[in-house]
């Protein structure tokens, strides 16, 4: 499997189109095939494109809020499909009410259905309260027959659902991964520093026959920059995948 960075991870160096370029090729120095986009600071398509091959990086996917898929979509295609991307991705949702769930879901719905047009998939990216029963039903539940799901391995894992068996009961719903660790007490960290059961899901993901995975940190320590070299390398010397 490939190994890519969400790019939420570095938030704290990225905040211009220049430092998105500058990250870029750190990312690549630390050893990563792909990355998941978190934003593009104002980079036109083909400019982000050039950097991106000059650097053999693959642009993998990139979270958008649920305002942008609703107000933005096409704009969002037209770029992406430009860039090469294979996904957008919905970042979160609330889905604590019968009208916020059916909100997120018609909404998927109709982005796939557009997306298609460009050769392009949407999916959602679940946090932990997608797995709470609610009104007789996890929204999880009801998210995943309208999309495909970028799955975060810890959130599943802290709202208490074992991620690998996830995985392989799902199989045919799962999109992408987004390989997390973190503690007991919902503070992700890096890959190896925390209680997530890594092995477990890279085992999971090689079985159900996914080709990437993504590592992401909410909370990087002491900055997004070593958080991602020390997930890194723990991913590559401690884990078989």
């Amino acid at each position: 499997m490939k190994i890519a960075i969400q790019l939420y991870t570095l938030r704290e160096h990225c905040n211009t189109g220049e430092e998105l370029l500058s990250v870029l090729e750190k990312v690549k120095e630390a050893g990563y095939d792909g990355v998941e986009f978190a934003g593009v600071f104002g980079l036109d398509a083909p400019t982000l494109k050039q950097a991106l091959h000059r650097l053999n990086l693959t642009p993998l996917a990139a979270h958008q809020s649920m305002d942008d898929l609703e107000n933005r979509l096409e704009e969002l295609l037209l770029y992406h499909r430009e860039l090469g991307s294979r996904a957008l991705v919905c970042a979160f949702a609330e889905t604590g009410s019968p009208e916020e769930l059916d909100r997120i879901e018609r909404l998927l719905i109709r982005s796939r259905q557009q997306a298609a047009q460009y050769g392009i998939e949407v999916m959602y990216h679940n946090h932990s309260h997608e797995f709470v029963e609610q009104m007789g039903i996890r929204p999880i539940d009801a998210i995943k027959r309208c999309s495909p799901l970028e799955l975060d391995s810890y959130w599943a894992f802290h709202s208490g659902v074992d991620a690998g068996e996830y995985l392989r009961e799902n199989a045919s719903r799962i999109g992408l991964l987004h390989l997390k660790d973190g503690n007991s007490s919902g503070v992700p960290c890096a890959i190896g520093e925390g209680c997530n059961h890594i092995q477990s899901i890279l085992d999971a993901a090689a079985e159900i026959g996914l080709d990437w995975v993504i590592v992401e940190n909410d909370n990087p320590v002491p900055d997004g920059l070593s958080d991602m070299v020390r997930s890194i390398q723990n991913l590559k010397t401690r884990y078989s995948f």
